[in-house]
């Protein structure tokens, strides 16, 4: 049995997206690398959340699928 965790597949075609805001949900940062989301967060004195969130791409445009999910609580849990 594998420790990974995963929200999707890992053949999933979905791209993941990390976001970075502060109290006010202002974007600082994001990316496609939760360690990046991980480093901005320790070094940032505003960033308070980290959000991800799942897109479907052709070769011109992105979509949304669902909505973005808050992800600090399990990250700050797993970090303990």
């Amino acid at each position: 049995m594998s420790n990974v965790v995963a929200f999707h597949p890992r053949r999933s075609s979905l791209i993941l997206l990390y976001e970075v805001v502060d109290e006010a949900g202002n974007a600082e940062w994001g990316g496609e690398r939760p360690e990046e989301a991980l480093t901005w967060v320790a070094n940032s004195p505003t960033a308070t959340r980290i959000l991800v969130s799942g897109w479907e791409s052709d070769e011109e445009d992105a979509h949304l699928v669902g909505q973005p999910l808050d992800v600090t609580d399990l990250v700050k849990a797993a970090s303990r």
